[in-house]
C-alpha cells in the first residue's frame, strides 16, 4: 500500500505539503537560499494539483528573472491565463509583472507596457513596495520605447515615495531616471540640476559608487555638448575605476575628451585600452577618434583602416533595436567567456560536451541576430516612410506660409548678434563651442524649437548639426564650409548624406536643403 501510495504522485497531503514548502520559499529573504531550496523540487510538482504547479513556475520565473533574461513566454502566458481564471489577485499582479518582464526582455515594448498596466490596475491604492518594483521596471523600458515623459511621471512616483521612506539610494536612482528623461527630452538644465542633486545625495550618505556613476553621467553631458574641458574635469577621477557596465566606457569618453583638447598622446593611451577591453559601442567611438587622429598625422591608410572598422561596427550595432538589447549582447558575451574559461579547466572527456554547448550558442545568436535585423529593417523601412509624409505635409504648410512672415524671421536671424559674427568672421578663425550653442538658442527663439525637431527627425552629428544650422540661419554654402574647416564639396557631402539617412533614399544637397527650408 505504502508503494502504491508512493506511485500516485502528489496526492492531497502532498499537495498541502508542497503548496506549504513553496510558500516558505515565497517569503525567504535570502533569495539565493531560495532559489537552491526551489531548485530541489524541480520535478517534485509535475504531479501535483495545478495550485502548486503554477505557484512553482511563477516561483521558477520570477528567480529566473533576477540572475538573467527570461524568454519563457509560454510559461509566463500560462500563469497569467491559470491566474486570470481562478481569481489570485495578488499572484495575477505578480504574474503580470513577470510576464511584462519577460516581453521587455524580447523587446516586444507594447506587450511589455500592456502587462505592467494590467499590474497597476489590480494594485491597490496606497503606494508599497510593489508598486516601486512595478514603476521601476515601467520607467526603464519606457526610457528604451522613447517615451520620457511618461517615463519621468512614474520616476518621481518612486522619488516621492522614496523621500518618505527615507531611502537615499533609491532616491538617488529615481533621480537618475528623470534626469535620462530630461536627456531625451533635450532639456539639458533640466538634466544637470537632477544630476547636482543625486550626487549632493550620494555625497553626503557616503555612496561613493553612485559618486562615480553620477560623475561619468555628468561628463557624458559635457562630451556630447562639446564642453570638453568641463567633462575632462569630472571623468579624470574615474579612470582606473571599474564602473558598472564596465571600465572601458570611462577610457572611451577620456579618450574623446583629450582627442577634442588636443592631447593626443593621451587620448592614443585611453583608445588602446578600450581597443583591449571595450565592448562594441565603445570600440566603433573610439575607431572614428583614431582616425581623425590619424589624418591629423598624416596616415591615410591607417585612417582608412579606423573609417573601415567604425563603419563595420556601426552597421553591426544598428541591427540592434535598443541599449538594452546591446548590453544583453554584451553580457552574453562575458557570460560565454566566462563558460569557456571553466571548460579549460575541466577534465578532457568533457571537451566534446564543451563544443556541442558553444556550437549551440552560435547558433543561437545567429538566429537572435537574423531576426533583430529583419524587425530592426522593418521598423525602419516604416520609420523611413512616416518621414517622408512628414516631410509632404511640411511642405504643404511651408506653401501656405506667409511669404512677409517668413521674410522677418530671416530678417530676426540675421540681425541677431551671433549672426553677424558667423557672417564677419575671418577665414583664419572658426567658431567655438559658445557660438554653436548661441546659434542654436537663436535659431531655436525664431524658429520655435528648430534644433530638437532636427534631433528627433534624424539625430545628426556634431558637424551634420553644425551645417543645419548655418543652413537655417541662410548661410551658403561656401560661408558654411569656410565656417566648418571644409571643403565645399564636403558640405555638399554632408547635405545629401543628411537626406539619405533621413529618409532611406539618395538625393541632392538642395533636396536636404528643402527639409531644412520647412522644418
Amino acid at each position: 500500500m505504502f508503494a502504491i501510495t508512493l506511485l500516485s504522485g502528489c496526492h492531497y497531503s502532498g499537495n498541502k505539503y508542497y503548496y506549504h514548502e513553496l510558500d516558505k520559499i515565497d517569503h525567504r529573504h535570502n533569495r539565493d537560499l531560495a532559489r537552491k531550496e526551489l531548485a530541489q523540487l524541480k520535478g517534485q510538482t509535475d504531479n501535483c494539483a495545478d495550485y502548486v504547479k503554477h505557484y512553482y513556475m511563477l516561483l521558477a520565473l520570477e528567480m529566473n528573472n533576477e540572475l538573467s533574461p527570461e524568454r519563457n513566454f509560454k510559461a509566463a502566458d500560462e500563469i497569467v491565463d491559470y491566474y486570470e481564471e481562478v481569481g489570485d489577485k495578488k499572484k495575477l499582479i505578480r504574474s503580470y509583472i513577470i510576464a511584462g518582464s519577460i516581453a521587455a526582455n524580447c523587446s516586444d515594448g507594447p506587450k511589455a507596457i500592456a502587462y505592467y498596466h494590467k499590474a497597476e490596475e489590480l494594485l491597490p491604492t496606497e503606494i508599497t513596495p510593489q508598486h516601486i518594483d512595478l514603476y521601476e521596471r515601467m520607467v526603464k523600458l519606457l526610457l528604451r520605447q522613447n517615451m520620457p515623459d511618461v517615463a519621468n511621471r512614474y520616476a518621481n512616483y518612486i522619488l516621492h515615495y522614496a523621500e518618505n521612506q527615507g531611502d537615499t539610494l533609491s532616491m538617488i536612482h529615481a533621480i537618475r531616471y528623470i534626469s535620462q528623461s530630461f536627456k531625451m527630452e533635450r532639456v539639458p538644465r533640466g538634466m544637470l540640476s537632477y544630476l547636482n542633486d543625486a550626487f549632493v545625495l550620494a555625497t553626503k550618505a557616503g555612496l561613493f559608487d553612485e559618486q562615480d556613476e553620477l560623475r561619468f553621467d555628468m561628463a557624458s553631458y559635457y562630451c556630447e555638448s562639446g564642453q570638453y574641458n568641463a567633462a575632462k574635469g569630472l571623468a579624470l577621477p574615474l579612470k582606473d575605476k571599474q564602473m558598472q557596465g564596465g571600465r572601458h566606457k570611462v577610457d572611451a569618453l577620456l579618450a574623446s575628451v583629450y582627442y577634442h583638447t588636443g592631447s593626443i598622446d593621451s587620448a592614443l593611451f585611453f583608445a588602446q585600452r578600450v581597443m583591449n577591453e571595450g565592448n562594441s559601442v565603445s570600440r566603433r567611438d573610439v575607431h572614428e577618434i583614431l582616425a581623425h587622429i590619424a589624418i591629423q598625422q598624416g596616415k591615410a591608410a591607417e585612417a582608412e583602416d579606423h573609417f573601415t572598422r567604425y563603419k563595420d561596427l556601426n552597421d553591426e550595432l544598428n541591427f540592434i533595436a535598443n541599449n538594452e538589447a546591446i548590453a544583453q549582447a554584451d553580457a552574453f558575451y562575458n557570460n560565454q567567456k566566462q563558460a569557456e574559461e571553466n571548460v579549460q579547466l575541466k577534465a578532457d572527456n568533457n571537451f566534446k560536451l564543451s563544443i556541442i554547448i558553444i556550437g549551440i550558442a552560435v547558433v543561437v545568436i545567429i538566429v537572435v541576430l537574423f531576426a533583430t535585423y529583419i524587425q530592426r529593417h522593418r521598423r525602419r523601412q516604416e520609420l523611413m516612410e512616416m518621414r517622408i509624409q512628414h516631410l509632404q505635409q511640411l511642405k504643404k504648410n511651408y506653401a501656405k506660409a506667409d511669404v512677409e512672415e517668413i521674410k522677418r524671421a530671416e530678417q530676426t536671424i540675421e540681425s541677431t548678434e551671433i549672426w553677424q559674427r558667423l557672417a564677419t568672421l575671418p577665414d583664419s578663425e572658426h567658431p567655438t563651442d559658445d557660438d554653436w550653442i548661441s546659434l542654436s538658442e537663436a535659431i531655436d527663439e525664431v524658429y520655435d524649437g528648430f534644433t530638437g525637431r532636427l534631433m528627433h527627425l534624424c539625430h545628426p552629428s556634431t558637424h551634420e548639426l553644425h551645417v543645419s544650422l548655418l543652413l537655417k540661419a541662410g548661410f551658403e554654402p561656401v560661408r558654411i564650409a569656410t565656417l566648418t574647416l571644409r571643403s565645399k564639396a564636403a558640405i555638399s557631402t554632408v547635405r545629401s548624406r543628411l537626406y539619405e539617412k533621413t529618409f532611406g533614399k539618395k538625393a541632392s544637397a538642395k533636396d536636404w536643403d528643402e527639409v531644412i527650408r520647412t522644418l
